[in-house]
């Protein structure tokens, strides 16, 4: 894949992103009665509008490419040999977004095989892009980003995704350590949005723990971006992580070995 296809990859997914945060203002608190799809997952009509309208945008464009949608699944069969295959969450956040709060995005993500290609997370209310294609670095806003370099975990900043399923939550003395350790620890219920502020520095690390493993779609535009920021990422014993995995580390990378450290001690 040349460069020229990256650039001109990574302007289409900003474009895109920028049309389905319009989107979501528009339909931001108008949402209607709260509704719930399986697995008590929040849903709204603007869900199912955003990824419409991207699916669209993409078969324009990319007509031999396959989509991934949260809300649409996996329609189009098998992809087709050397086509991209694309991971679209319209909102990452729903419930947030649903209720009226702020920390929700758009998520997109190409992957060519298993290689993560290009990236963008987009957060309407604070019209906040964040871009990356593979080689080619990160940025917020056009701008240039590296995570943070902020240690040790005592004085870090970190963000958690710990879901019913999983051993966190089954373990209070593991997930007390965690309230502890940190300097602050925050809980947004939007993982693409946070693995973005990873990338960015504004959090130096993420940690989750998805019992029954975390759809591509929430993690794959997150996971390109710290990379190409600099940081690191890997499972809760610090192995490679494998897409559709339960478990996550992403750090700044200085912070890494004492959070994996940490919960091999309750393990």
């Amino acid at each position: 894949m040349s460069l020229r296809d990256l650039h001109a990859l990574e302007e289409n997914l900003v474009a895109w992103a920028a049309e389905s945060g319009e989107m979501a203002r528009q339909y931001f608190r108008r949402t209607g009665e709260l509704s719930f799809k399986h697995g008590r997952e929040a849903v709204t009509e603007a869900d199912g509008a955003i990824e419409a309208m991207l699916r669209r945008r993409i078969a324009a464009v990319y007509p031999e490419d396959h989509v991934i949608g949260e809300e649409m699944g996996d329609a189009g069969g098998d992809p087709a040999p050397g086509a991209w295959v694309w991971q679209v969450d319209p909102i990452d956040g729903t419930l947030n977004f649903a209720l009226g709060m702020p920390n929700f995005c758009t998520s997109l993500a190409v992957l060519e095989g298993d290689r993560i290609v290009a990236a963008c997370v987009h957060q309407p209310l604070a019209m906040d892009t964040y871009s990356a294609f593979a080689g080619g670095g990160a940025r917020l806003n056009g701008h240039p980003l590296t995570v943070s370099g902020r240690q040790p975990l005592a004085e870090a900043l970190l963000s958690t995704q710990f879901k019913r399923g999983g051993g966190f939550v089954q373990d209070p003395e593991l997930l007390q350590a965690f309230a502890l350790a940190p300097l602050k620890c925050r809980r947004v219920g939007a993982i693409a949005l946070e693995l973005a502020w990873v990338a960015s520095g504004a959090c130096d690390a993420l940690v989750g723990d998805f019992g029954d493993g975390i759809h591509l779609w929430d993690v794959a535009a997150g996971l390109l971006l710290i990379q190409e920021a600099g940081g690191r990422i890997s499972d809760h014993r610090g192995r490679p992580y494998q897409a559709g995995g339960a478990e996550l580390v992403a750090s700044n990378g200085v912070v890494h070995d004492e959070i994996v450290d940490l919960i091999g001690r309750y393990r």
